[in-house]
């Protein structure tokens, strides 16, 4: 049965230590499991099941395309184990039919103005003031984990676009003559972060005091190994999204917030830049250039019109337009920028 063999799979992951993987194959179990039975075969996947249970995740479910695509590589998953151990047989082009990429239509990038009102130290300034003048509040406990969102929001930013498990999981033994130098959790890739004056002031505010901790930020509790661990992570997580969304609120920021937009809104800014998706590919420790690409806002239609406006004019006229300062060309000077000064 396809439930009970991926569930074994499933324990597998958890028993290596893959929990996040193991969380998604067990949405997976309950989804297959509503649409077509705990008793469906292992031999069911055909190109004909794989569109149905599409459209039942779009079109009844609702969810994404996203989303959906991620159920179907965990069964692509599923079935490639399965045919190396011989349990199916072979079906030439078998996902074909069902969508397996990702699309890029949403957008997780915040704009300038919406990340610096974030990170103003108060919500009706419009200049922000320097991070020198930052002190954690010792009032009401919602104060407090706002303040402690916004820290992290901005240490994200100024650590290349950290996204938040990195940052949570960052160690002490990380901090090396004056640089971080780690691997990202996700794709193992090195990263190496020269620490700055504001990053120390930031991080300065919540530095773990436990000399027990591994760990460098007082995020994550350091005494907990294997599952716990990855609970008290995702507790975490739920948390900071959610004092973030607090955060916005308290801001007037009228988008969706969270803790990716830290991390695109560091590579959108520095596409706006100019800065080479190379370059920007190994700032956030991608293994692939098409990650990164993936993470690029597309320039607004504003921008291009007067990049095209001065392309025509330079073939047509033979007129070179001097550059323009940086906000109204739509390109923003340098990353640090975008933050509190």
């Amino acid at each position: 049965m396809l439930t009970e063999y991926m569930t074994s799979v499933m324990e597998a992951l958890r028993r290596s230590e893959q929990y996040s993987t193991a969380h998604v194959y067990s949405s997976v179990i309950h989804s297959v499991s509503a649409y077509a039975g705990r008793d469906f075969p292992l031999s069911g996947l055909t190109p004909v099941f794989l569109k149905d249970y599409e459209d039942y995740l779009i079109l009844q479910k609702g969810l994404s395309w996203n989303t959906s695509s991620t159920y179907m590589r965990c069964l692509q998953s599923v079935y490639n184990r399965a045919l190396r151990s011989q349990e199916v047989p072979f079906i030439a082009q078998l996902f074909k039919g069902v969508f397996t990429g990702v699309k890029r239509n949403h957008r997780r990038a915040l704009r300038v103005e919406d990340m610096r009102r974030l990170l103003c130290e108060s919500p009706v300034q419009v200049e922000c003031s320097s991070s020198k003048d930052l002190e954690p509040p010792v009032s009401s406990e919602k104060g407090t984990n706002t303040h402690k969102a916004r820290t992290c929001m901005e240490l994200m930013i100024r650590l290349q676009g950290m996204c938040f498990v990195d940052l949570a999981f960052l160690r002490k033994s990380d901090l090396k003559n004056g640089y971080l130098m780690l691997r990202r959790h996700k794709t193992r890739m090195p990263l190496c972060i020269r620490i700055t004056d504001e990053i120390r002031r930031l991080a300065s505010f919540y530095k773990s005091n436990d000399s027990s901790s591994p760990y460098l930020l007082n995020i994550l509790d350091g005494h907990l190994r294997g599952y716990a661990a990855y609970r008290d992570y995702q507790c975490k997580l739920r948390r900071f999204n959610a004092a973030l969304k607090c955060l916005a609120r308290e801001r007037h920021v009228c988008v969706s917030v969270s803790t990716y937009c830290a991390r695109h809104t560091w590579a959108t800014q520095a596409k706006y830049c100019g800065i080479p998706t190379a370059v920007i590919s190994e700032g956030l420790g991608h293994a692939s250039v098409t990650t990164t690409e993936a993470y690029l806002k597309s320039f607004e239609n504003g921008v291009l019109d007067r990049a095209n406006a001065q392309v025509t004019a330079y073939i047509f006229n033979g007129k070179m337009r001097k550059r323009r300062c940086a906000e109204k060309t739509g390109s923003h000077p340098v990353v640090n920028k975008l933050l509190c000064r």
